[in-house]
């Protein structure tokens, strides 16, 4: 432990100088660093930095969060609650919105709306089910494709023809 060469309080900045072939040594505290100007700024504990850098980083997104006029609502407090306050909402995340939609309907981007039942849906529940099962096996196929199962994927092509022609 060394003990600063101007005040004798402890050392906490230590150089090393080589001037004209001869090894100096300096031992200087903080204060007495600053001084001679070895160090520019004193020293900073991590935390302060931290909690610097982040209330900056808190003014910069507040700043740029987008607050509906009428309803207050934020996209943050839509991802923590997953309902919006109004109708107007949907209109300014919409950018937000399309990605959370196609998500959670499977890659559409729309709603299409539900057929009530009819009594002779026979007809069309056959045609719903044969749209769906062509849907299935084209994803079916992208995915054997894309894995580079080709036997897999002509045998799904074929069902996927056969289907389509029926």
């Amino acid at each position: 432990m060394h003990s600063c060469e101007r005040c004798h309080k402890t050392a906490t900045v230590h150089m090393t100088e080589v001037s004209n072939g001869k090894k100096v040594e300096v031992h200087l505290c903080d204060r007495c660093a600053q001084e001679a100007g070895y160090v520019q700024q004193s020293h900073v504990p991590i935390n302060e930095l931290l909690n610097q850098f982040l209330k900056a980083h808190a003014q910069v997104s507040d700043t740029q969060t987008l607050r509906c006029a009428d309803c207050g609502m934020t996209w943050q407090e839509f991802k923590d609650t997953g309902l919006l306050g109004c109708a107007k909402d949907y209109e300014l995340f919409l950018n937000q919105l399309q990605g959370v939609i196609e998500r959670a309907q499977q890659g559409a981007d729309h709603h299409t709306g539900k057929t009530p039942g009819k009594p002779s849906a026979q007809p069309d529940d056959a045609v719903k089910l044969r749209k769906a099962e062509i849907t299935r096996l084209k994803k079916e196929l992208a995915r054997a494709v894309e894995g580079e199962s080709y036997e897999l994927a002509a045998k799904l092509r074929d069902q996927l023809r056969a289907l389509e022609t029926t």
